[in-house]
């Protein structure tokens, strides 16, 4: 049995961070965005945790579920999600993709660069809606068949 709590709650966090996102840093212009240390490191933390917790709940559903276990990456995650049909084949290898960001930005904060998180919540922001809705679906089913 899934506790769907704590894939709410993570769910819910991750909708909470993209929103300030939205709210407070999409809508600046770039040279703004990238010069302005305060709101850049904000938005940065906002970003870090939105992609923590859908490495959080796949990790959690592999657990709980007894699948293939990543061997080196947490990136991997995703694509065994996806191999478990639980998320599509191209948008889990897309979505994989921002683990290594979220790396970047924990273990080599001295790499990031700031263009490159412009363009990412400018362009792939919806990519955390559109994970949550496959998560959703698939606890509904689970939580239906069980």
């Amino acid at each position: 049995m899934l506790d769907e709590y704590r894939i709410k709650t993570r769910l819910e966090e991750m909708r909470r961070r993209v929103k300030i996102i939205e709210k407070d840093f999409k809508p600046l212009d770039e040279i703004s965005f990238v010069s302005n240390e305060n709101d850049y490191s904000a938005c940065e933390h906002h970003l870090q945790i939105a992609i923590q917790c859908c490495i959080d709940i796949s990790n959690y559903l592999i657990a709980r579920l007894g699948m293939e276990r990543p061997k080196k990456e947490s990136s991997e995650g995703f694509i065994i999600l996806a191999k478990e049909g639980i998320l599509p084949k191209d948008f889990a290898e897309k979505i994989s993709k921002m683990t290594g960001y979220r790396n970047i930005i924990v273990h080599e904060y001295m790499d990031v660069d700031r263009h490159d998180t412009y363009v990412n919540i400018q362009k792939n922001l919806g990519d955390f809606a559109e994970f949550a809705k496959y998560i959703e679906e698939f606890v509904q089913k689970h939580s239906s068949s069980s």
